[in-house]
Protein backbone atom coordinates (compact mmCIF):
# COMPACT_ATOMS: atom_id res chain seq x y z
CA UNK A 1 0.00 0.00 0.00
CA UNK A 2 1.41 3.49 -0.89
CA UNK A 3 2.31 6.11 1.23
CA UNK A 4 -0.51 8.95 0.23
CA UNK A 5 -3.29 5.81 0.92
CA UNK A 6 -1.80 4.96 4.20
CA UNK A 7 -1.94 8.95 5.02
CA UNK A 8 -6.04 9.01 3.69
CA UNK A 9 -6.48 5.93 5.97
CA UNK A 10 -5.16 7.62 8.86
CA UNK A 11 -6.85 11.11 7.84
CA UNK A 12 -10.23 9.78 7.78
CA UNK A 13 -10.11 7.99 11.13
CA UNK A 14 -9.12 10.95 12.63
CA UNK A 15 -11.64 11.14 15.80
CA UNK A 16 -11.62 14.58 15.89
CA UNK A 17 -12.70 15.37 12.40
CA UNK A 18 -15.71 17.86 12.10
CA UNK A 19 -18.81 16.14 11.83
CA UNK A 20 -19.42 17.83 7.76
CA UNK A 21 -15.96 17.06 7.26
CA UNK A 22 -17.32 13.11 7.95
CA UNK A 23 -20.59 13.48 6.03
CA UNK A 24 -18.42 14.94 3.11
CA UNK A 25 -16.16 11.75 3.18
CA UNK A 26 -19.11 9.39 3.65
CA UNK A 27 -21.09 11.04 0.39
CA UNK A 28 -17.75 9.87 -1.54
CA UNK A 29 -17.01 6.75 -0.07
CA UNK A 30 -21.24 5.82 0.21
CA UNK A 31 -23.07 7.66 -2.51
CA UNK A 32 -20.23 9.64 -5.21
CA UNK A 33 -22.60 10.54 -7.60
CA UNK A 34 -24.96 12.51 -5.24
CA UNK A 35 -21.77 14.75 -4.25
CA UNK A 36 -20.99 15.70 -8.00
CA UNK A 37 -24.03 17.49 -7.87
CA UNK A 38 -23.42 19.51 -4.51
CA UNK A 39 -19.02 19.97 -5.49
CA UNK A 40 -20.03 21.25 -9.35
CA UNK A 41 -22.45 23.88 -6.98
CA UNK A 42 -19.88 24.71 -4.69
CA UNK A 43 -17.18 25.72 -7.39
CA UNK A 44 -19.97 27.08 -9.52
CA UNK A 45 -20.45 29.53 -6.79
CA UNK A 46 -16.80 30.33 -6.11
CA UNK A 47 -16.65 31.43 -9.97
CA UNK A 48 -19.98 33.02 -10.70
CA UNK A 49 -21.40 33.44 -6.28
CA UNK A 50 -21.75 37.39 -6.93
CA UNK A 51 -23.22 37.18 -10.88
CA UNK A 52 -25.49 34.35 -9.15
CA UNK A 53 -26.27 36.83 -6.21
CA UNK A 54 -27.12 39.33 -8.56
CA UNK A 55 -29.16 37.17 -11.01
CA UNK A 56 -31.11 36.10 -7.82
CA UNK A 57 -31.71 39.63 -7.64
CA UNK A 58 -33.20 40.27 -10.77
CA UNK A 59 -35.29 37.26 -10.78
CA UNK A 60 -36.90 38.99 -7.38
CA UNK A 61 -37.04 42.40 -9.33
CA UNK A 62 -38.85 40.41 -12.21
CA UNK A 63 -41.09 38.58 -9.84
CA UNK A 64 -42.33 41.77 -8.62
CA UNK A 65 -42.74 43.40 -12.21
CA UNK A 66 -44.89 40.62 -12.97
CA UNK A 67 -47.06 40.71 -10.04
CA UNK A 68 -47.41 44.22 -10.26
CA UNK A 69 -48.18 43.84 -14.27
CA UNK A 70 -50.71 41.13 -13.01
CA UNK A 71 -52.77 43.95 -10.74
CA UNK A 72 -52.41 46.36 -13.12
CA UNK A 73 -54.00 44.02 -16.24
CA UNK A 74 -56.80 42.93 -13.46
CA UNK A 75 -57.75 46.39 -12.43
CA UNK A 76 -57.63 47.87 -15.95
CA UNK A 77 -60.12 44.80 -17.07
CA UNK A 78 -62.34 45.19 -13.88
CA UNK A 79 -62.66 48.43 -15.43
CA UNK A 80 -64.52 47.77 -18.61
CA UNK A 81 -68.53 48.09 -18.07
CA UNK A 82 -69.67 44.50 -17.80
CA UNK A 83 -71.74 45.25 -20.91
CA UNK A 84 -69.08 45.85 -22.82
CA UNK A 85 -66.41 43.04 -21.73
CA UNK A 86 -65.70 40.65 -24.48
CA UNK A 87 -63.96 37.26 -24.65
CA UNK A 88 -59.72 37.70 -24.99
CA UNK A 89 -59.00 37.03 -28.62
CA UNK A 90 -56.50 33.94 -28.45
CA UNK A 91 -54.41 35.74 -31.35
CA UNK A 92 -54.34 39.38 -29.83
CA UNK A 93 -54.54 38.55 -25.91
CA UNK A 94 -51.77 35.43 -25.92
CA UNK A 95 -48.99 37.38 -28.44
CA UNK A 96 -49.29 40.12 -25.77
CA UNK A 97 -48.86 38.23 -23.26
CA UNK A 98 -46.25 35.86 -24.63
CA UNK A 99 -44.68 39.54 -25.77
CA UNK A 100 -44.51 40.96 -22.68
CA UNK A 101 -42.62 38.67 -20.56
CA UNK A 102 -39.45 40.30 -21.98
CA UNK A 103 -40.53 44.17 -21.20
CA UNK A 104 -42.60 43.98 -17.98
CA UNK A 105 -39.31 45.40 -16.33
CA UNK A 106 -39.75 48.69 -18.10
CA UNK A 107 -43.20 50.63 -16.53
CA UNK A 108 -44.21 52.60 -19.86
CA UNK A 109 -44.11 49.34 -21.82
CA UNK A 110 -45.79 47.46 -19.43
CA UNK A 111 -48.65 49.77 -19.11
CA UNK A 112 -49.01 49.70 -22.98
CA UNK A 113 -49.00 45.98 -23.03
CA UNK A 114 -51.79 46.61 -20.33
CA UNK A 115 -53.67 49.05 -22.53
CA UNK A 116 -53.31 46.66 -25.46
CA UNK A 117 -54.84 43.94 -23.92
CA UNK A 118 -57.73 45.31 -21.74
CA UNK A 119 -58.09 47.28 -25.00
CA UNK A 120 -58.98 43.77 -26.82
CA UNK A 121 -61.21 42.98 -24.37
CA UNK A 122 -63.35 46.27 -24.42
CA UNK A 123 -66.21 46.75 -27.31
CA UNK A 124 -66.00 50.14 -28.21
CA UNK A 125 -61.89 49.78 -28.81
CA UNK A 126 -61.00 45.82 -29.76
CA UNK A 127 -61.20 46.55 -33.53
CA UNK A 128 -58.10 48.99 -33.10
CA UNK A 129 -56.03 45.77 -31.51
CA UNK A 130 -54.65 44.63 -34.46
CA UNK A 131 -52.84 41.29 -33.85
CA UNK A 132 -49.57 42.83 -35.13
CA UNK A 133 -49.34 44.85 -32.29
CA UNK A 134 -47.98 43.15 -29.58
CA UNK A 135 -44.58 42.29 -31.86
CA UNK A 136 -44.50 45.68 -32.87
CA UNK A 137 -44.57 46.66 -28.89
CA UNK A 138 -42.00 43.88 -28.10
CA UNK A 139 -39.32 45.81 -30.49
CA UNK A 140 -39.61 49.40 -28.74
CA UNK A 141 -37.36 50.26 -25.99
CA UNK A 142 -38.50 52.65 -23.21
CA UNK A 143 -36.58 55.41 -25.12
CA UNK A 144 -39.00 54.68 -28.29
CA UNK A 145 -42.02 54.58 -26.00
CA UNK A 146 -41.53 57.53 -24.13
CA UNK A 147 -40.42 59.29 -27.67
CA UNK A 148 -44.16 57.83 -29.13
CA UNK A 149 -46.08 58.54 -25.99
CA UNK A 150 -44.58 62.50 -26.60
CA UNK A 151 -45.67 63.04 -30.19
CA UNK A 152 -48.92 61.20 -29.73
CA UNK A 153 -50.15 63.21 -26.61
CA UNK A 154 -48.85 66.44 -28.04
CA UNK A 155 -51.34 69.26 -29.20
CA UNK A 156 -49.30 69.20 -32.82
CA UNK A 157 -49.85 66.97 -35.94
CA UNK A 158 -46.52 67.86 -37.27
CA UNK A 159 -42.75 68.26 -35.57
CA UNK A 160 -40.14 70.10 -37.31
CA UNK A 161 -36.58 67.94 -37.70
CA UNK A 162 -33.48 68.80 -39.56
CA UNK A 163 -30.50 67.05 -41.30
CA UNK A 164 -27.43 69.13 -41.07
CA UNK A 165 -23.85 68.77 -42.90
CA UNK A 166 -22.18 70.78 -45.71
CA UNK A 167 -22.90 71.59 -48.86
CA UNK A 168 -19.46 70.67 -50.78
CA UNK A 169 -20.62 71.94 -54.89
CA UNK A 170 -23.61 71.35 -56.83
CA UNK A 171 -25.67 68.68 -55.03
CA UNK A 172 -23.25 67.53 -52.98
CA UNK A 173 -23.04 67.37 -49.27
CA UNK A 174 -21.48 66.06 -46.21
CA UNK A 175 -23.94 65.28 -43.66
CA UNK A 176 -22.73 65.57 -39.87
CA UNK A 177 -26.16 65.05 -38.30
CA UNK A 178 -29.02 63.23 -39.31
CA UNK A 179 -32.93 64.03 -38.14
CA UNK A 180 -32.05 66.28 -35.46
CA UNK A 181 -35.13 66.62 -33.09
CA UNK A 182 -36.31 68.11 -29.92
CA UNK A 183 -39.18 66.42 -28.60
CA UNK A 184 -42.21 68.37 -27.50
CA UNK A 185 -42.53 67.64 -23.75
CA UNK A 186 -39.41 65.49 -22.43
CA UNK A 187 -36.14 65.40 -22.35
CA UNK A 188 -33.38 62.49 -24.12
CA UNK A 189 -30.10 62.72 -25.36
CA UNK A 190 -29.33 63.22 -29.12
CA UNK A 191 -27.98 59.52 -29.48
CA UNK A 192 -31.65 58.38 -27.64
CA UNK A 193 -33.32 60.16 -29.99
CA UNK A 194 -32.22 59.94 -33.42
CA UNK A 195 -31.99 55.74 -32.42
CA UNK A 196 -35.92 55.62 -31.30
CA UNK A 197 -36.83 58.24 -34.64
CA UNK A 198 -34.74 55.27 -36.95
CA UNK A 199 -37.12 52.29 -34.89
CA UNK A 200 -40.48 54.23 -35.27
CA UNK A 201 -39.96 54.80 -38.07
CA UNK A 202 -39.04 51.27 -39.30
CA UNK A 203 -42.10 50.09 -37.63
CA UNK A 204 -43.85 52.71 -39.63
CA UNK A 205 -45.26 54.16 -36.51
CA UNK A 206 -43.83 57.68 -37.56
CA UNK A 207 -42.92 58.69 -41.24
CA UNK A 208 -39.92 61.48 -41.56
CA UNK A 209 -40.27 63.64 -44.60
CA UNK A 210 -37.78 66.09 -46.23
CA UNK A 211 -39.59 66.10 -49.29
CA UNK A 212 -42.24 68.88 -47.02
CA UNK A 213 -41.81 71.37 -44.42
CA UNK A 214 -43.38 73.33 -41.49
CA UNK A 215 -45.00 76.71 -43.17
CA UNK A 216 -42.88 79.28 -41.03
CA UNK A 217 -39.11 79.75 -40.10
CA UNK A 218 -39.47 79.80 -36.42
CA UNK A 219 -40.49 76.10 -36.01
CA UNK A 220 -37.69 75.52 -37.18
CA UNK A 221 -34.84 78.14 -34.65
CA UNK A 222 -35.24 75.67 -32.01
CA UNK A 223 -33.12 73.71 -33.91
CA UNK A 224 -30.87 76.21 -35.15
CA UNK A 225 -29.95 76.70 -30.95
CA UNK A 226 -28.84 73.22 -31.18
CA UNK A 227 -25.22 71.99 -30.16
CA UNK A 228 -25.43 70.42 -33.40
CA UNK A 229 -26.26 73.52 -35.33
CA UNK A 230 -23.28 75.02 -33.89
CA UNK A 231 -21.01 72.62 -34.00
CA UNK A 232 -21.99 72.53 -38.43
CA UNK A 233 -21.19 76.31 -38.18
CA UNK A 234 -18.28 75.79 -36.99
CA UNK A 235 -17.02 72.71 -38.96
CA UNK A 236 -18.46 74.94 -42.00
CA UNK A 237 -16.01 77.84 -41.74
CA UNK A 238 -13.45 75.76 -41.15
CA UNK A 239 -13.65 73.54 -44.33
CA UNK A 240 -14.54 76.70 -46.60
CA UNK A 241 -10.36 77.57 -45.57
CA UNK A 242 -9.91 74.60 -48.44
CA UNK A 243 -13.31 74.59 -50.74
CA UNK A 244 -14.34 78.16 -50.77
CA UNK A 245 -17.50 77.23 -52.66
CA UNK A 246 -18.58 75.40 -49.31
CA UNK A 247 -21.79 76.41 -47.20
CA UNK A 248 -23.48 75.02 -44.28
CA UNK A 249 -26.29 72.94 -45.14
CA UNK A 250 -29.75 72.88 -42.91
CA UNK A 251 -32.64 70.78 -44.37
CA UNK A 252 -36.25 71.07 -42.69
CA UNK A 253 -38.38 68.30 -42.79
CA UNK A 254 -40.92 67.44 -40.31
CA UNK A 255 -42.35 64.13 -38.06
CA UNK A 256 -45.59 63.02 -38.90
CA UNK A 257 -47.75 60.01 -36.87
CA UNK A 258 -48.98 57.64 -39.17
CA UNK A 259 -52.39 55.79 -40.05
CA UNK A 260 -51.16 52.71 -38.50
CA UNK A 261 -49.00 54.87 -35.55
CA UNK A 262 -52.24 57.23 -35.00
CA UNK A 263 -54.14 53.68 -34.01
CA UNK A 264 -51.42 52.02 -32.30
CA UNK A 265 -51.25 54.86 -30.27
CA UNK A 266 -54.95 55.24 -29.62
CA UNK A 267 -55.03 51.28 -27.99
CA UNK A 268 -51.51 51.39 -26.62
CA UNK A 269 -51.48 54.88 -25.34
CA UNK A 270 -55.01 56.51 -25.39
CA UNK A 271 -56.95 55.83 -22.70
CA UNK A 272 -60.36 53.64 -22.60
Amino acid sequence: MSENTTNNIALINLPDMPESADNAVKNLTDAPTQNIGKTFADIWYLVFGGISQKAEKKRLQYAHDLEKFREQLDQSIDEIPDDKKLEPSLQTTAQALENSKYCVSSEILREMFTKLISGSMNSDTASLAHPSFPEILKQLSPSDALLLQDLFLSSQSSFPVASMGVKIRGNSYQILYDNVFIPPNISLEREQISLSLDSLERANLISINYNKQISGDNFYNSLKRTPEYSNVSEFAIDYSVDHPNSTSYFKKGLIQLTSLGKTFCSICIGKH
